[in-house]
């Protein structure tokens, strides 16, 4: 039986649960205007994960918002025609100040599917030319079918079938697995998230750059072990029965 064969209600919570006031997830209070923020992605699955972390809308690290220069103030002894002048050459320069605003951890649909989407299609690629090696023991019905497993953010195109992340899958024979609405509890690399955060969290007084936040994530993303990762992974079927049985609950264990 293929996965798209389970009725919804198997795979997914009951509809309505998730906004219920138990499953929703704060939003955490914005970090302060100097604080050192950065976005990530990457894959993993029961035989290998990404090698490396994929920084996204890391363009805007460095970019400072623009101080225009303040609208000149009439001279003493000035005309009103070199004054006028003077606002006027004000006003151009002003409005070529590019007014930049980073887009913290929200992903336009065209950058997912420009800069995300083409990694998970390699990973994917790659795995399924090893699937006789790797799932040598699942019928050849099933061996090659590999899914991704992703949220609903809104980038991510899973509402939209006629979006550019929906076409782009579609095109390339990505599979997908449904998944429901604020589920973070249901997706194993946010064990992950959470071990990678904690360390790095640890030595945060000793980072004093983005450029060492980067470096050390990247650090501790590289130290995750297969074993960690399929741990996380084995504990799906219960957590899936947890979620089914008791969607208002919020699925916790000492991984995550």
């Amino acid at each position: 039986m293929a996965l798209d064969d389970y009725p919804d209600p198997w795979l997914l919570r009951v509809e309505g649960e998730a906004n219920k006031a138990k499953n929703l997830v704060k939003e955490p209070p914005k970090p302060p205007k100097n604080a050192r923020v950065v976005h990530f992605a990457a894959w993993i699955n029961y035989y290998d994960r990404a090698p490396q972390l994929t920084f996204y809308n890391d363009e805007y690290d460095d970019v400072e918002p623009v101080k225009p220069p303040p609208k000149p103030r009439r001279r003493k002894h000035e005309s009103d025609d070199e004054h006028r002048e003077r606002v006027r050459v004000w006003d151009a320069e002003r409005a070529r100040q590019p007014n930049v605003e980073k887009p913290g951890n929200s992903m336009r649909a065209v950058y997912y599917t420009e800069k995300i989407l083409p990694i998970y299609r390699e990973a994917q690629h790659k795995l399924q030319a090893q699937s006789d090696h790797l799932r040598a023991h699942i019928h050849p019905n099933n061996r090659y079918n590999w899914y991704l497993l992703e949220d609903n953010d809104p980038s991510h195109g899973t509402k939209n079938l006629e979006s550019l992340p929906a076409q782009y899958k579609l095109y390339n024979g990505i599979k997908t697995l449904k998944h429901p609405a604020n589920s973070p509890d249901l997706n194993p690399i946010e064990g992950i998230w959470n071990i990678i955060k904690e360390r790095v969290r640890q030595d945060l007084h000793t980072i004093n750059s983005t450029a060492m936040l980067k470096n050390r994530l990247q650090k501790e993303w590289e130290a995750i072990t297969i074993n960690q990762i399929r741990a996380r992974i084995y504990e799906m079927p219960y957590r899936c029965s947890m979620a089914f049985h008791n969607p208002e609950s919020r699925v916790k264990t000492p991984k995550w």
